[in-house]
């Protein structure tokens, strides 16, 4: 069995453990930059190493019987260039949503993405969209394989809507400008008259935690309003599946960053939840408008607004959204179909270098 050697921004729950860990057909090492990056001890086992450990990649390689290098970010694929270099390994690299703008980047980011476009043998972006966005910046076509990350279908199990007479919006993600949660805020605010026993909650932590509590307060939206902290994942399931709807209002920040496709857009999707998202980037991958869910413009609070309100109006559209949802994602998205296309990639990849 051939073994790859990943590495990813942190070893925690939400940073892609079974595209490492549970590739059908291949054994894994698990590489982080710094011991500051294990984050989650519980995911501490024998296979995880820090790169700043390994003085001789050539004996790290040959001591783990490595085949392939597989780095989650672009930026770590820019990092195993020279660990490429002194072992002459084939490395592939993912390419999530930052990694494939400017946003943020140190100087000289997008010379080092070329390097890597030529150097590198083969690219995961995790969706068509970001697919193009490297590909005009050089990445070669016949470089570059789609991968989208999946969901655990075992995890999420798929009921459909009832006809209560709740209103309870949800959103997931974490509390930064992307995710444009002050937008949906805004357009709950927009259906509070007419929806007075609507809320809305939104669950996550970042650096626009008091910003979206102060926008809140400002709207006067009281306890129709809550903002929960990171919760476990079985919580944020319980959460999900007691929703009526569930909201992503993703838009390009102000900085350039952008999403790939959100994973709680695909988790509310399978367990039944209708949604409602906007067109940016990825998501129209996922959501088709008006098949299985509604899509706006990005960064329109009264196009999201009225999203919101013809959502509600129409409870009888849901099953139907929904159902075609929990389709789209069995079909495109299930993480195990996705797991095995990793693994004909890698398969395809190890296949010219064996």
């Amino acid at each position: 069995m051939d073994t790859v050697m990943h590495l990813n921004l942190r070893v925690d729950p939400t940073q892609y453990i079974s595209q490492i860990r549970e590739v059908p057909g291949y054994d894994y090492i698990h590489l982080v930059r710094q011991p500051k990056y294990m984050v989650d001890l519980s995911l501490l086992n024998n296979k995880v190493y820090y790169l700043s450990e390994i003085f001789s990649p050539k004996k790290f390689v040959k001591k783990n019987n490595i085949s392939l290098l597989h780095a989650h970010h672009g930026q770590l694929g820019m990092l195993l260039l020279p660990f490429k270099d002194k072992t002459k390994l084939p490395l592939a690299t993912s390419i999530r949503g930052r990694d494939a703008t400017l946003a943020n980047q140190p100087v000289g980011y997008l010379e080092g993405m070329k390097r890597l476009f030529r150097k590198g043998e083969v690219f995961f972006p995790v969706c068509q969209y970001l697919a193009d966005r490297i590909n005009m910046w050089g990445c070669p076509h016949e470089k570059i394989r789609v991968l989208y990350g999946g969901v655990d279908l075992s995890q999420y199990h798929y009921r459909p809507p009832t006809q209560s007479d709740s209103q309870n919006i949800i959103s997931v993600g974490r509390l930064i400008e992307k995710k444009g949660h002050h937008v949906l805020i805004q357009a709950f605010h927009k259906i509070k008259e007419k929806f007075p026993n609507a809320t809305l909650t939104i669950i996550g932590r970042g650096d626009m935690e008091q910003q979206l509590k102060s926008l809140a307060s400002q709207l006067r939206l009281g306890d129709s309003f809550q903002l929960l902290h990171h919760l476990p994942k079985e919580k944020v399931r319980e959460h999900m599946v007691n929703a009526d709807l569930f909201c992503a209002a993703s838009i390009v920040a102000p900085n350039g960053d952008v999403e790939g496709i959100p994973n709680t857009v695909k988790e509310a999707m399978a367990t039944g939840v209708p949604v409602i998202s906007t067109t940016h980037a990825g998501i129209p991958e996922l959501v088709t408008h008006e098949q299985e869910g509604i899509l706006v413009k990005e960064n329109d609070a009264d196009e999201l607004a009225l999203a919101l309100e013809f959502m509600l109006l129409n409870r009888d559209k849901w099953e139907v959204y929904t159902a075609a949802a929990r389709q789209k994602v069995e079909q495109m998205f299930d993480l195990e179909k996705q797991l095995q296309k990793q693994a004909e990639f890698y398969d395809e990849l190890l296949g010219g270098w064996r």
